[in-house]
């Protein structure tokens, strides 16, 4: 609950973001034709940051380094779970009515139990990956209103439906942000 709360405050913060840059960009187009021959944009795609910086990806393989014990022991459930599910399968004809019984519902057990084990590991997993991905659109933030300010840029728009490329400053983006992470 409390990280489906967090991630619809980290959609809508997101959302305002782009909002706010797309606002900006329609007051800048509305100016004028005048004003816009003096006026400097850029594009940024944050999607790209955070799958082709070295940060992100060293980010993601210390989470997959983190939850791979989980991941093995949730795997080890399942498999014995299966198994025990087909011996049950197989002994069942010579069970009494009792063992049956009682098989069945500590499968149906073990079934629950490793539903909500799997769901607390993608969960949390998510979690962890928002925050990091959060942490490093931070950074890269930052470094957008660097390149803003000291290349002159007016506009800096996020994600848009299309872009020249020549005003396309994500792999500065990328390269400043792995620059940093590399100190």
């Amino acid at each position: 609950n409390r990280v489906l709360k967090y991630n619809i405050r980290i959609v809508r913060k997101m959302r305002m973001f782009k909002k706010v840059l797309v606002t900006l960009a329609c007051a800048t187009f509305v100016a004028g034709s005048a004003l816009a021959a003096d006026t400097k944009i850029g594009v940024v795609n944050p999607q790209k940051i955070l799958s082709q910086s070295q940060t992100a990806v060293a980010a993601q393989k210390k989470l997959q380094k983190y939850f791979k014990p989980r991941e093995d022991e949730v795997n080890r459930l399942v498999r014995d779970f299966k198994n025990r599910a087909a011996k049950f399968e197989k002994d069942n004809a010579i069970m009494t009515e009792s063992e049956r019984l009682k098989q069945r519902n500590d499968l149906a057990e073990s079934e629950r139990d490793i539903a909500r084990k799997q769901r607390a590991l993608v969960e949390e997993r998510n979690q962890r990956s928002n925050e990091e991905a959060q942490l490093i659109l931070s950074q890269a933030v930052k470094i957008i209103q660097e390149i803003a300010s000291s290349q002159g840029y007016d506009v800096i728009i996020q994600d848009p439906v299309w872009a020249n490329p020549k005003t396309d400053i994500t792999e500065q983006v990328i390269n400043r942000l792995d620059k940093k992470a590399q100190k």
